[in-house]
């Protein structure tokens, strides 16, 4: 492998980890004689070796200019996957209400929409990388699933938490709405190749 591509390694590497997390998130048989605390400690620490991943790729890339239109396109894909896998996996928990769910699926409907429009200028020949707006939404929705994470440990180890999981609800209905907003400058970059 070379240098250049060390980024891309990268990428893999979070996409590869992301079955990890979901198999210790999700009570399965796999993780059955382990204590549910200790899962979800695990899970939320996979995922935030994932996330400090995307960090790393981005800074080498940029550092050593090691970005390549592969770099573009998977560098996004990679987050999207793993940030939806996760808020999926939350959803399938039943811990928490509808808020949640609704902002889960509004979150999941904005990154196809993105995705489909980035796929769509991609055909005509233009890569639209991510922008600052993006990497917002990101860092935002890496805090909430962090605080999530949070609070659904502290609800395993003491029950009297539970009453309190409302703060993830209330904190992914705001990052559902601000990833909303980062549409729009995707929609202004994607609009010259979708005329006709």
């Amino acid at each position: 492998m070379q240098k250049k591509d060390i980024p891309n390694a990268i990428c893999w590497f979070r996409i590869a980890l992301i079955p990890i997390v979901l198999i210790f998130l999700i009570p399965t048989p796999l993780t059955a004689g382990v204590a549910r605390w200790a899962t979800v400690l695990i899970s939320g620490l996979l995922y935030a070796i994932a996330i400090f991943s995307d960090m790393v790729d981005g800074k080498i890339a940029r550092k050593y200019n090691y970005i390549s239109d592969l770099g573009k396109f998977l560098d996004p894909i990679a987050d999207k996957m793993l940030v939806l896998s996760v808020c999926v996996a939350f959803v399938g928990l039943n811990a928490f209400g509808w808020l949640l769910t609704f902002s889960v699926i509004a979150i999941l409907l904005r990154e196809l929409m993105v995705t489909g429009l980035r796929l769509s200028a991609a055909s005509g020949g233009a890569v639209i990388a991510a922008n600052w707006w993006g990497k917002i939404k990101t860092i935002l929705q890496g805090i909430t699933i962090g605080v999530t994470y949070f609070l659904l440990l502290l609800g395993q180890i003491f029950p009297v938490v539970t009453p309190f999981y409302w703060i993830a609800e209330v904190l992914f209905l705001l990052t559902a709405i601000f990833t909303w907003i980062s549409a729009v400058p995707y929609i202004k970059a994607c609009a010259p190749y979708l005329k006709g």
